[in-house]
């Protein structure tokens, strides 16, 4: 067996996107990934795009009518924090999603960035009102998929951020720039209170998504890893940042991927929605919607071979502006990492993470 990938190979290696959200009942989008060889697992979550009790009929659904291809994570919801059958009720929702199938349950960034109790503190991630939710999902080896903060980027100046989508992105989203919000904890904060979680439920399968909001520095993240046996994170919308560290430093970052390669996992998070996630194509999604989702599938992918190509192979590939600097590079070479780390990474770890969760036996 060959130690190393060739461009060619792409269609035939096992994949898996971890980190989705698909908001929809039309499995087309489902049906085209299995038949690429692509398998899915989509988030729910606890924001105000679609109700979670939705998203969990459009997951259950289609899960039942893909079983092998298609799973998901369910969410209990935080805002309900001030009632006093909160743990209860969130334990009783999660029950609930594992009966239907869901390989984990999520926790969103509203807890340290949103939700504020009667004194107008906000409600971080590691408050006592979360202990009973964390002790059963720990006994019962459920894993938790936790986005808590958000890039570092998020609380420095525009211009101080590191890469172009970054500053892109919170130029048109000044509500969620904190650093226009010097009011809300800290990135510091929101990491610590994360790692507390993780002093406190050692036995607890804990997944950092987005890199673990520690997508600045794999130093960091590797320090993490070290002290945190249970810990892993995804790679979902972080990628950049993953580019930008190669740039400075490619060597450091082959060998954190070959060091971690079984604490990493892919993910692109993309929505599979038929309002369309891009304005110009919502006439196109009301009109001919199977146009729009044959679309939307070929770019999806298109996105995760460029992806792949970059861990598995040395090939050149076009990645459009990445820092932050009016000369950044728009092209990158891959890393090249071995087949088995490759596997590991964009397959191997999800199933044994999520779909084989037993890690402390």
């Amino acid at each position: 067996m060959k130690e190393y990938y060739s461009p060619a190979d792409f269609d035939g290696a096992p994949k898996y996107d971890a980190h989705i959200h698909y908001h929809t009942f039309d499995g087309l989008f489902v049906r085209k990934a299995a038949k690429a060889g692509l398998h899915l697992l989509t988030v729910n979550t606890n924001f105000d795009i679609l109700p979670i009790d939705v998203q969990f009929e459009i997951s259950r659904s289609l899960h039942l009518r893909h079983p092998q291809t298609f799973n998901f994570l369910g969410a209990f919801d935080a805002t309900n924090f001030a009632s006093e059958t909160f743990a209860d009720d969130s334990v009783r929702q999660i029950k609930k999603c594992r009966a239907a199938g869901a390989r984990g349950i999520k926790i969103w960034k509203n807890a340290g960035m949103v939700l504020k109790n009667e004194a107008g503190q906000y409600l971080m991630a590691d408050d006592p009102l979360f202990d009973p939710i964390y002790a059963f999902l720990e006994k019962e080896k459920i894993p938790l998929l936790a986005h808590l903060g958000e890039p570092r980027n998020c609380w420095l100046p525009l211009e101080r951020m590191t890469t172009h989508s970054d500053r892109q992105y919170y130029s048109k989203n000044p509500q969620f720039h904190m650093y226009l919000h010097p009011e809300t904890p800290s990135c510091e904060q929101q990491i610590a209170a994360r790692d507390r979680i993780l002093e406190r439920y050692p036995g607890l399968i804990f997944v950092g998504a987005h890199l673990g909001s520690m997508e600045w520095s794999l130093e960091e993240l590797a320090n993490r890893f070290d002290r945190f046996p249970n810990f892993y994170v995804d790679l979902s919308g972080r990628i950049t940042h993953i580019f930008e560290q190669t740039f400075r430093n490619r060597n450091g970052v082959i060998d954190f991927f070959q060091t971690y390669r079984d604490r990493v996992m892919y993910g692109l998070d993309y929505f599979v929605s038929p309002n369309g996630s891009r304005n110009w194509m919502r006439p196109v999604c009301k009109c001919f919607p199977r146009v729009y989702m044959n679309w939307l599938f070929g770019h999806l992918y298109g996105e995760i071979e460029k992806h792949w190509l970059f861990f598995a192979t040395d090939q050149v590939i076009k990645t459009g502006k990445v820092l932050n600097t009016p000369l950044s590079p728009r092209y990158i070479k891959g890393i090249r990492l071995p087949k088995d780390t490759v596997d590991r990474i964009f397959y191997e770890n999800v199933r044994r993470v999520y779909l084989n969760s037993n890690l402390n036996g």
